[in-house]
């Protein structure tokens, strides 16, 4: 028979504000246990947990396990994710968040902390050790504070973001002349950039461009499509026909006053 391995499953406890919470939040966790491990997660130091209320934050969580012992690192996710969670520089204008319950990867700096941490019975208050989480109208306040950067802040930011987009452009260009050389057996690949010079948009030149579309407006048009545009083509032909008999009889007529008519 196959051994069947069993998979850990999730304890409950109650995370509270403070000591006088009257209905504390309960947030389920066990440890974080996937094939591949990252930096950031690492194995057997990685408690991982789910339910976390939106208030909830780094030092709260903290302070929370702190009976178990020394917290290393806490990383915040919307949902399970089990690759590495490093900053991401691609975009400089920060999406605001919704708040919204998440989960969180709890990362002990021994192996023995994570299963003190898995076999307590009570958790410590999240505003404890001098920390307090602000709720209503003084998070809001707070919130609005901290999202006016310095211009300190600002610039070192935009240095950064303009610092990585600089070098991805750079590893493009390479790529692309790369691809423009020819190979062992003389192909060489069409990149995006093509090598056709632009011209110069003058007077002359969108004279021409406007003449050839009107040109090509005209040739899509259907004619001598209804039976009206038949009998007006034909009653123009016979027209032109007579304008240009009554022409010729006056050329002919001229040239015989002239004396230069020598039909024979």
């Amino acid at each position: 028979m196959k051994s069947t391995k069993k998979t850990p499953e999730f304890k409950a406890l109650e995370l509270k504000l403070n000591e006088n919470t009257i209905s504390p939040h309960v947030i389920y966790f066990k440890e974080h246990s996937v094939r591949e491990h990252t930096n950031d997660k690492p194995s057997g130091r990685t408690l991982f947990i789910v339910n976390i209320p939106p208030y909830a934050d780094e030092k709260g969580l903290m302070n929370a396990f702190s009976a178990a012992g020394t917290v290393q690192s806490v990383i915040f996710s919307t949902k399970p994710n089990s690759t590495s969670t490093e900053t991401n520089l691609n975009t400089f204008l920060k999406k605001p968040q919704k708040p919204s319950f998440k989960v969180c990867y709890l990362v002990f700096k021994k192996v023995s902390e994570l299963d003190k941490a898995l076999k307590l019975t009570k958790l410590c208050p999240m505003n404890s050790n001098g920390h307090e989480i602000k709720l209503g109208m003084k998070k809001w306040i707070d919130e609005y504070n901290n999202s006016i950067e310095t211009p300190k802040a600002m610039k070192e930011r935009i240095e950064a973001f303009m610092k990585n987009y600089d070098k991805k452009s750079e590893e493009v260009e390479k790529q692309e002349k790369a691809l423009e050389q020819e190979d062992s057996e003389g192909w060489v690949t069409v990149t995006k950039k093509g090598k056709v010079q632009s011209f110069a948009r003058s007077e002359k030149v969108e004279n021409k461009i406007m003449a050839k579309e009107e040109k090509n407006k005209k040739r899509k048009e259907l004619k001598n499509f209804y039976t009206f545009q038949i009998r007006e083509s034909k009653m123009k032909h016979i027209v032109a026909l007579r304008q240009k008999f009554e022409e010729d009889k006056k050329k002919i007529a001229q040239i015989k006053q002239s004396r230069r008519f020598k039909p024979f």
